[in-house]
């Protein structure tokens, strides 16, 4: 009885010890359906943003996870043009387009910063769909869109 009493509590300080180290932020970058969910799971650290009409703008010194940014309703499919620039100075970063279905499209992916603006048209399927930051472990970034329909969320 005693060795099972403290089995059962060696057991408890480990888990307790390996559940600390645990940040599970870092496991969404590549979870196509935890991205494609309806939550938002993130840490983030000094982000200054402005979103006018739809043109979004952020500078975060460090994020992990996701959060979505923009949605539309479509009432049919359409056509949506985006131009963004991202320029990550650590880690990993991606913009991802959810469509109704839930299937997941990288709009844009960058551990670098891009030389250029990207100018892209995405063909919106009828329904909900969502774009989405999704930033690997201890990511820095800035990040600039405008995107011809929907509607801007704030980050963070």
């Amino acid at each position: 009885m005693k060795t099972a009493k403290r089995f059962g509590a060696v057991l408890a300080v480990v888990c307790m010890i390996v559940g600390c180290g645990v940040n599970p932020m870092l496991s969404i970058y590549d979870d196509d359906t935890r991205i494609a969910s309806t939550l938002n799971t993130y840490n983030i650290m000094n982000c200054e943003q402005v979103q006018s009409d739809l043109h979004f703008m952020a500078s975060v010194r460090k994020m992990e996870g996701m959060d979505t940014v923009w949605v539309f309703d479509a009432e049919e499919d359409t056509a949506v043009d985006i131009t963004y620039r991202i320029n990550v100075s650590s880690g990993k970063m991606k913009l991802v387009w959810i469509d109704p279905e839930n299937e997941v499209s990288i709009i844009a992916e960058c551990d670098s910063e891009m030389e250029d603006s990207v100018q892209e048209t995405l063909h919106i399927k009828k329904g909900n769909n969502r774009i989405k930051i999704v930033a690997g472990e201890n990511t820095q970034f800035d990040v600039d869109f405008t995107i011809s329909h929907g509607g801007l969320k704030e980050l963070g």
